[in-house]
């Protein structure tokens, strides 16, 4: 059975077209593309949700012969809703749409409490000249706080992933991390990369600085051994099948992953990087400066991010 089962799909409804009730920014469009793609392709119920945050007084800002700006927003957004439930029953994807009033990421993560969603999809947009992808509040925020993976979507040229990178650091969260992009890749033929970045704790305790032989045979063991380790993970989530379709890497991180995933995801043009996040044990909500979290500023395409089995949710 396919992994996801019941879609979260994000709508921001700022980013719609005032003009029109079914036209969204790219961001947003993109984010209801996959959305719509992964339920056609998994049998996969899906739910548009949107989120209001209602203004503390908005008498000022009532028309003659017209309502409160909340309720004229909160019309406006069933509306365009509906029209995306009109858009996947066409496709012949069961689709309901919901909306709340709050904070975007408190209700979506409510809603997924609630209702038991196994993904979230939300869209954040590239900004103009700035050369790196940053990520919106909501985005951040379900990152740090939603317990199911959330998939935050870039707008691309590819219609869908073609190639896509899993980062391993042998966890428990990675192996997840590699089931769900296995599965992506059988959908969607895309190439899976599974890339781990090695480091040297010896070279800080004795070396001089200096790639003499018995570094370099050292640095040499390292990289085969988390060569030989990714393939033990890589045989174990997929039981053993072949799976030709996966490309295995091993990069010098030098102390810090970050650079070496960043470069291989420009360098291998990847469209969609799958990762774990960590959360200290027992203080919910609150994260570890690991590597995910660093680069959710950075990386340049989209990144579906996997919460461990032992994450707790501050939200209730």
């Amino acid at each position: 059975m396919p992994r996801f089962q019941n879609i979260l799909v994000g709508v921001d409804l700022l980013q719609a077209d005032p003009t029109s009730s079914a036209s969204f920014s790219p961001p947003v469009e993109e984010a209801i593309k996959y959305g719509l793609w992964l339920a056609e392709k998994s049998s996969a119920a899906i739910t548009f949700f949107s989120a209001v945050e209602v203004p503390q007084d908005d008498r000022y800002s009532q028309q003659p012969d017209e309502g409160p700006l909340t309720e004229r927003i909160e019309q406006a957004g069933r509306t365009a809703l509906e029209h995306l439930v009109e858009r996947a029953g066409a496709r012949g994807v069961r689709a309901s749409s919901q909306l709340a009033r709050g904070e975007g990421w408190i209700e979506i993560t409510r809603a997924v409490l609630r209702h038991h969603h196994d993904l979230v999809i939300v869209g954040t947009r590239n900004l103009g000249t700035v050369q790196r992808f940053l990520f919106g509040s909501t985005a951040m925020k379900l990152l740090h706080n939603c317990p199911c993976p959330v998939w935050i979507t870039r707008p691309q040229p590819r219609p869908m992933p073609t190639n896509v990178l899993v980062a391993s650091d042998f966890s428990a969260v990675s192996d997840e991390a590699l089931r769900l992009a296995l599965e992506i890749g059988s959908l969607t033929g895309a190439q899976v990369h599974l890339l781990h970045a090695v480091d040297y704790p010896l070279d800080r305790l004795w070396s001089t600085g200096l790639l003499d032989s018995s570094t370099r045979a050292y640095h040499d063991q390292v990289q085969a051994d988390a060569q030989q380790a990714l393939g033990e993970q890589l045989s174990r989530i997929s039981g053993g099948k072949s799976a030709g379709g996966v490309e295995i890497h091993v990069a010098e991180g030098l102390s810090i992953a970050d650079t070496a995933i960043l470069e291989f995801v420009e360098r291998n043009h990847i469209d969609l990087l799958l990762m774990g996040t960590m959360a200290r044990g027992g203080i919910p909500g609150v994260f570890i400066g690991n590597t995910a979290e660093r680069l959710v500023t950075h990386v340049q395409c989209s990144l579906l991010a996997v919460k461990p089995a032992d994450f707790h949710c501050p939200i209730r």
